[in-house]
């Protein structure tokens, strides 16, 4: 046999491996259109610990293109022309390219009121947020600095006509950019960038699906990432969960159901399975474990007292057999006394 048929199989087999392999990694999220709207739900954190803060997270975005849910304002050019300020694709409020040491610098106006601008910088892959007019800083400048590590600081809080200026500290260049980090997960359909901001008519029904048992969440806006909506809660229970949505979304009526698989999110993972050195016992077994102690303690209380009753009946008995034994004497020894008599 060749050299370059070895090869080839060789190469095919890597092909094949890599396509069984790939077909059970597990998706960080679930994207799905629920009527005019694109749903991509997961776990907050994920992987997914039992007995660890999570929660529920929806991003919500629309897919009807000339509608505007909010994240984008009429900006006045200034020639009599308005534009549009787009908070969701990549540099669609700002980008630039900074050196090392350079800075670049950004003065949010009127227009920006009201509204969050999320940004990010490569190659460091970290987001940061400006929220404008939300009871921020009334000064006329703010410096960002961007470093290996993210950026300093990653949250502000201005009020409008204020500059922000954005400082390379890196030791390479950057590529500085507004827009939130990564893309949003494919779906069924295209994806409109309209985020749905201010959604206060939806909750969450979670479930926990091996022992069916339910509560009903409120949702609530992520700060700075506008859009993005969750429920906290700590999960006590690994296996899958259930996530059904339901309520309205500007008068469209939803109910949807997204659950944990190999195929769509994240499962709760039991804890034990990553604690190291020392596996510690979960909450439920520490549970089940107080139960099993305070039935055994009740049955030792239910055996003790029918011991002691049996005791005391033992005790009465003999007692009474003493008394009928005396009599018996009693009455053993006058009728001895009478037969002595007759003769």
């Amino acid at each position: 046999m060749s050299i370059f048929s070895w090869r080839t199989r060789a190469v095919l087999l890597l092909t094949v491996l890599f396509a069984v392999l790939g077909t059970t990694t597990v998706l960080a999220h679930e994207g799905r259109d629920v009527g005019d709207y694109n749903f991509v739900v997961g776990f907050i954190n994920e992987p997914a610990v039992e007995g660890m803060l999570n929660g529920v997270s929806l991003r919500v975005t629309s897919l009807l293109e000339e509608e505007h849910d909010g994240h984008d304002a009429a900006m006045d050019m200034g020639d009599g022309t308005n534009t549009e300020i787009d908070l969701v694709s990549h540099g669609g409020v700002f980008v630039d390219k900074l050196d090392v040491g350079a800075h670049y610098e950004f003065t949010f106006n009127q227009d920006f009121d009201n509204l969050t601008v999320l940004f990010h910088a490569h190659p460091i892959e970290t987001q940061g947020s400006i929220m404008i007019g939300h009871g921020g800083l009334d000064v006329s400048e703010v410096i960002v600095e961007i470093h290996e590590n993210g950026f300093k600081p990653a949250r502000v809080m201005i009020q409008a006509d204020t500059t922000v200026r954005f400082k390379n500290h890196m030791t390479e260049p950057t590529v500085l950019m507004s827009g939130p980090l990564g893309e949003v997960e494919a779906s069924a359909g295209p994806v409109a960038k309209n985020v749905a901001l201010g959604i206060t008519t939806l909750q969450v029904e979670v479930t926990h699906v091996a022992s069916s048992l339910s509560q009903i969440m409120d949702l609530k806006e992520a700060f700075g990432n506008p859009g993005q909506y969750k429920a906290e809660f700590i999960p006590t229970s690994p296996g899958p969960y259930n996530f059904r949505f339901f309520g309205d979304i500007e008068g469209t009526a939803i109910d949807e159901s997204f659950e944990s698989s190999n195929t769509t999110f994240d499962e709760v993972t039991p804890a034990n399975e990553i604690q190291f050195p020392v596996q510690l016992a979960s909450p439920r077994e520490t549970e089940n474990a107080a139960r099993g102690a305070l039935d055994a303690a009740n049955d030792a209380v239910v055996e003790a007292s029918d011991a002691s009753t049996t005791a005391s009946t033992a005790t009465l008995m003999g007692i009474i057999a003493l008394i009928l034994g005396v009599v018996g004497l009693v009455f053993g020894g006058l009728a001895l006394q009478r037969s002595g008599k007759k003769a």
